[in-house]
């Protein structure tokens, strides 16, 4: 069975609403980059991916799209 646990009290009429605090993260844009293994440009929007290859486990490659899919059946594994 599942826990039940109340719902939190709804604030009175005269109280002030909470306020939720401002975030102070940065950010920052993707730059784009290429295919490692067909060398196409990936644009900041493009799809990309990071594999790790089977000769190397050291090497992080980033590729497109349609690279995954041809890398994945060549050995490739998804970069963590």
């Amino acid at each position: 069975m599942s826990q039940v646990h109340p719902l939190p009290k709804a604030p009175a009429a005269d109280e002030a609403p909470p306020v939720l605090q401002s975030c102070d993260a940065t950010v920052r844009s993707i730059d784009s980059t290429t295919c490692a293994l067909c060398g196409s440009q990936l644009s900041a929007r493009a799809l990309r991916y990071h594999m790790v290859s089977p000769q190397s486990c050291d090497a992080r490659l980033t590729v497109c799209h349609v690279c995954r899919k041809a890398a994945l059946g060549e050995g490739y594994r998804p970069a963590e």
